[in-house]
């Protein structure tokens, strides 16, 4: 998930020219990754000598239990704890498209943003969910999956 302020949303997404870079995963290059990093973890060691290594794992398990401890009850209570009453809910209006021949899940709300989603042509061939929020911030996400997909070969 990630949050954008309405503004860099258009200065770094809908404003400037594109380069798409397509990448292809090297062997090769894993390999030789996977060879430094044990020639570093070997020199590692060596420079360490077995009293470097102990004085290490020592130190981990030091922390280990440092990090276990419970957090003093007096730390917990400095944090004034507000009235229920002061939290303000942020109201939220969604939307939800079935898909193209799929059944509703749900019953279909009314809304602003429902007529906006109706008004704006044919339902996509998969399910959509659309919640507005009235705020300086922009959540883009998105969760595909390739669950019911058939394979196709691309030539």
């Amino acid at each position: 998930m990630i949050f954008y302020n309405s503004g860099h949303l258009y200065r770094y997404f809908v404003d400037p020219k594109r380069v798409v870079v397509r990448g292809k995963p090297s062997a090769a290059f894993a390999e030789r990754l996977e060879k430094e990093e044990k020639a570093r973890i070997a020199r590692q060691k060596a420079d360490l000598g077995p009293e470097g290594l102990a004085q290490k794992a020592k130190e981990l398990e030091e922390a280990k239990v440092e990090h276990e401890k419970p957090i003093p009850t007096e730390v917990l209570k400095a944090f004034p704890v507000p009235d229920v009453k002061s939290i303000s809910w942020i109201p939220v209006q969604s939307a939800q498209q079935a898909g193209t021949g799929r059944p509703r899940r749900t019953p279909a709300v009314e809304n602003d943003v429902s007529r906006h989603v109706s008004a704006d042509g044919s339902p996509p061939p998969f399910f959509v969910q659309y919640d507005h929020v009235k705020v300086l911030f922009i959540v883009i996400s998105a969760e595909v999956s390739s669950k019911f997909m058939c394979l196709v070969r691309f030539r």
